[in-house]
This record gives C-alpha cells, structure tokens and sequence, in this order.
C-alpha cells in the first residue's frame, strides 16, 4: 500500500487546524485525520504554482480544501471524507484568487474554470451558485 500522507513533489508545506493536517502535493492531496487517527489520501492533478499556496489549499477545524486543475476536493471533518465536484477544475488566475477561494466555518466556495461558483456546506454537499 503506498504511504497515504506521501503526496508526492513539488508539494507545498502542510497546513493544520485544530481538526486536521493538510498536506497538498504533486500526486494530490491527504488530510491526517486527528479523529481517526490516520491519513486520508485523495489522488487528483493539482495546482502547485508557487503562488496559488494558500489558496488551493485551505483547513480550518470542519474543512480542508484542495482545489484542482480537473475538480476540486473538500475534507469534511464531521464526516471523515473526501467529497469531491468532478465538472471542473479551480479558477487559479492569479489576480483572482481572493475572490475564487474563500472558506469560512460553514461552508466553501471556489470558482471553476470557464464555470460557476461551487460551494460545499456539510448539508447540501457541492451546488453550483452565483
């Protein structure tokens, strides 16, 4: 079995809450639960350009975010797993990342490429919004 925090290089440094351990790299990205007490590894083509970091991945104690070229992944702690949009990847353009990338305690919007807003709430799950 391949080592679930290994995600691969270039990667940026991991993040953490209270909740959780964020690691974003080349291979994807891999939440370490502290609940469960392991890693959770989702495989995806990610956004390692120097100056998304801090954008296309975020945490904080109910979410982690890892936004994508071809989708964008949310851990949801009070679940314990990835969810996952598949229609699109992030709008990474650089003067737009404070606009694209937002995360709050309840929920998580990013904006897809050529697309709409999507936004993650524990409830509803990922819905495509203004």
């Amino acid at each position: 079995a391949q080592d679930s925090s290994d995600v691969g290089l270039p990667a940026f440094k991991p993040i953490s809450s209270k909740t959780m351990t964020l690691k974003y790299g080349f291979k994807g990205a891999s939440v370490y639960d502290n609940a469960l007490k392991k890693w959770q590894f989702y495989k995806m083509t990610t956004i390692t350009r120097h100056k998304v970091e801090g954008y296309v991945n975020q945490i904080n104690d109910n979410f982690a975010l890892a936004a994508g070229l071809h989708e964008v992944a949310v851990y949801d702690f009070s679940k314990h797993q990835w969810f996952v949009y598949k229609k699109g990847g992030a709008d990474d353009s650089t003067g737009m990342l404070n606009k694209n990338f937002e995360m709050t305690k309840d929920y998580v919007k990013v904006k897809v490429l050529n697309g709409p807003f999507i936004k993650y709430t524990t409830v509803t799950g990922w819905v495509e919004t203004k």
